[in-house]
């Protein structure tokens, strides 16, 4: 596995993307756009599926997304939570409690924890640039194979 990294102080918000802003006098690298424009919902449908690194406030190291870490979502999860996001379930506080109780639990992310009775529209489609800006963390690495 390689790792795409850059450095914590590019802020990777869609909203950025789309502006084609640049930040700290240097544009954000080209890998950053496609992976953070790509659908939240087909991530893991990739036939190889990157592996996120974030940097969520009020956690301890870095929250993986498709890999094993302190704190880790899998495939499954990483889906759960885009569905709650686009539900308007999960915000950045309710992101960083289900990260401190994954690293005191361990306990799989099931969409009953999640959505809370919400019955999301499923048309909803969004990428994982706003699926992460959403929950307001920041994307620090992907590693591909």
């Amino acid at each position: 596995m390689t790792a795409a990294a850059f450095e914590p102080r590019f802020s990777v918000d869609a909203p950025s993307l789309r502006a084609g802003k640049v930040i700290a006098g240097r544009p954000l690298p080209a890998w950053c756009a496609d992976v953070l424009s790509f659908p939240a919902c087909l991530l893991f449908e990739l036939p190889s599926a990157p592996a996120l690194g974030l940097h969520v406030p009020g956690v301890e190291g870095i929250v993986r997304v498709g890999a094993e870490g302190a704190v880790s979502f899998d495939g499954p999860e990483w889906i759960n939570l885009v569905i709650a996001t686009e539900a308007d379930r999960v915000w950045p506080l309710d992101f960083t409690a289900l990260c401190q109780k994954k690293a005191a639990a361990g306990a799989l992310l099931t969409a009953e924890d999640v959505l809370d009775g919400a019955q999301p529209d499923r048309a909803e489609r969004w990428s994982v640039g706003e699926v992460l800006d959403r929950l307001g963390v920041e994307l620090l690495s992907v590693d591909l194979d």
